[in-house]
């Protein structure tokens, strides 16, 4: 992870991504996910269960416990996909 402070796309989230990190070790979001059946049409998804469970997850972990509060948060490059988000370093 390469943190730089010259402006750009910013966030004052940036524990989402150290949250990332320790979910990939620990295989938490793999684990909630498991528990889940999704019996919604194959063809209608535009999210899998995955990402609705982890944006509940990284949600709640960051404070934000409210579901509104996602419609802003998904202009957050930080919140689009915790999962996958790296900055600079990829």
């Amino acid at each position: 992870m390469i943190g730089r402070f010259d402006g750009g796309r910013i966030t004052s989230d940036g524990g989402g991504l150290l949250l990332r990190e320790v979910d990939q070790r620990i295989g938490l979001l793999d684990r909630l996910v498991a528990c889940f059946t999704d019996h919604r049409n194959p063809e209608s998804i535009e999210h899998s269960v995955r990402d609705l469970v982890a944006q509940r997850v990284y949600g709640l972990a960051l404070g934000y416990e409210d579901l509104n509060d996602h419609d802003d948060l998904r202009k957050d490059s930080t919140h689009q996909n915790p999962e996958s988000a790296c900055g600079a370093a990829c």
